[in-house]
This record gives C-alpha cells, structure tokens and sequence, in this order.
C-alpha cells in the first residue's frame, strides 16, 4: 500500500493534488487544518495494484473510441462541460452489455461524481441553503419545508436573509400556509441559538441564507462563520445553465467555506447542465437534489447516476430533434 502526505492551502487544493497523483480509488486516511493562514494537510493511501491500474487507464498510448464512447462525447460536449472533465468520464464509459447504454453511462458517471440525497432521517437534522444571488434559495427552502410537512414531520424554519428585501415576505407566505413560525437570525450565534432550541422539538430544519459572493473574501468568510457556529449540514443551491468556467469557481469558493452538497434548480428552465456537473467536480460537493419546477409543491427529488444519465442523453436527443426540424 502507498501512503502519501499532502500539503496546500485550502483543502480543496489538496485534493486535487491526490486526485492527480494518486487518481479516484485513494483512500483519504486523515485530514488537518493547520491553524490560521497555515493550509490543511491531507493523508491518503492507495493500493500498488490500483495506482497501476489507474496509470494504465489515463496513459493509454493508444486510445480506441467505440461508437457508444462517441455517443457519450457527443452528449457531454452538447452540455458544454469542460473537456477534462469529458475525458475524465470517458475513461470510465464501458461498452455496453446487452445494449443498455443508459445504465453504461450512469456507470461511468457513478464513478466520477458523488450522489446522495439530503440525510433527512436524523431528527432535529438541520440544513443550510446558500448561494450566490438569484441561485433560487428562498424557493428551495420553502421546497424542502413543504414536503417535510406534508410527510407529516414537524419542521422549524430560520431566515437568516436580513438584507434582500422581500425575502422574509416570501417565507412567511410559505410558513402561514404551512402553519410554521418563522425564526429571523441576525447572527451566527443567534442562528446557533435558534437551532439548539428548534432541535428539541422539530423533525427537520431549514435555514434560508443571503446571498453571498463567492469572490470577495469578505462575504466567504462571513459564510464560514455562519457554518461554524450552526449545527448544519451547507448545501449550495446552484442554478443550472451557467458558465461552467464561473460555476466551477463558485463552488471551490464554497466548498472552501465548508458546503458540502450541491443541489441544482432551474432543470426545467435550462438546456445544457454542464455548469452543475462541473462545479459538483471542482468543488468536490455531493448531488443531492434537482429541482424541476417552479411550483413549490412539486420537482424536487433526489438526483443519482441513472437519472442524470437520462436527463443527459434525453436533453441533447430533444436538442438534436429541433435542430432537425427547424433546418
């Protein structure tokens, strides 16, 4: 087995540098801040038989691209992601058996990117919405707390969004029809206060942030203070159908805050959904949920390999089917 030891500044930094040398089957073993202004540093370990492996895969002299490969380019191109990140996915396509290409593509993307939905079983569980500006956060929000409530748990609600005007208007519309009481915090400590006091009574927390730029310094480290002090999980909500190139450096920005999930909107409203895909991989951050409407009622459900893999290839056949048409 081989151990290995790296140093950087952030930690997400520090895992690129693993993912490159030691590739995606490294076993993270410990990681460590090192104080203030000093970095992090991480230990990971990885088999001889698969580091070998991994070379082999990304330093074939001689590629040989099947049709269903090309199939895959095609439709990951069509979704603007950054080409590494293609090549990265197509590394992992295996031809497929028995012509179930769908559960091919979900394979190889399984291996690339981390799924899972927001751990709601824990009671008194407590989750923080953030963002940058128009990501679609106080909507989320209100989501998440209707079908809490309509599975019957009982949920607490904090607004933490003490700028924008307006945004507390539209969670009370959310929390009257609900029958919720809507907690404001103004603080990390008075948001920490109001958790500790939620979770003695509710199922499941919300907590609606501000929008927060994620290249000023200023606003990541007020972000960082506000997860520090609660006792919640950050996820960042991310609309679907940005630049990538900006997309992928907003979710470094927060996932070097501490966010840890991405959960994607605007699925209905956009075409090409590479934007979400690779700021998930830059950032490191978990697909949670996608939300596939505006109605507060309704599209929002967890998100794993197999459905993005549809959506995916089912995005790009619509897109070419147009295309054709018009011409």
């Amino acid at each position: 087995m081989k151990i290995k030891t790296y140093t950087a500044p952030t930690m997400s930094e520090a895992m690129d540098l693993l993912r490159h040398e030691l590739g995606e089957n490294a076993l993270i073993v410990s990681t460590q801040r090192l104080g203030s202004g000093n970095g992090v540093r991480l230990t990971a370990a990885i088999e001889e038989t698969a580091l070998e492996e991994e070379f082999n895969l990304f330093y074939n002299e001689t590629p040989y691209e099947t049709e269903f490969q090309k199939a895959v380019r095609e439709t990951l191109t069509y979704h603007a992601l950054p080409s590494a990140l293609i090549e990265k996915i197509l590394l992992y396509v295996k031809e497929a058996k028995k012509k179930n290409n769908l559960v091919a593509f979900a394979s190889a993307l399984d291996t690339v990117f981390d799924f899972h939905p927001l751990p709601e079983q824990i009671k008194g569980q407590a989750f923080m919405l953030t963002g940058a500006a128009g990501a679609g956060k106080t909507v989320i929000t209100g989501k998440l707390a209707t079908r809490a409530c309509l599975s019957g748990r009982k949920v607490g609600l904090i607004s933490a969004d003490t700028v924008r005007a307006g945004a507390t208007e539209q969670l009370v519309a959310f929390t009257n029809i609900l029958d919720i009481t809507l907690l404001k915090a103004r603080s990390p400590q008075n948001l920490h206060s109001h958790i500790q006091a939620l979770k003695k009574t509710c199922d499941l927390i919300f907590i609606d942030m501000p929008a927060f730029n994620p290249f000023q310094q200023s606003d990541m480290d007020y972000l960082t203070a506000y997860i520090e002090a609660a006792d919640a999980l950050p996820v960042l909500v991310m609309p679907a159908g940005v630049d990538p190139q900006e997309s992928m450096e907003t979710a470094e920005a927060f996932a070097e805050a501490g966010v840890i999930y991405l959960l994607a909107t605007r699925l209905d409203a956009a075409r090409r959904f590479g934007g979400v895909l690779a700021a998930a991989h830059a950032g490191h951050l978990t697909l949670c949920e996608a939300s596939m409407s505006q109605n507060i009622t309704r599209g929002l459900s967890a998100i794993n390999a197999v459905s993005l893999a549809r959506l995916l290839l089912m995005s790009s056949e619509e897109s070419d089917s147009v295309t054709k048409e018009k011409s």
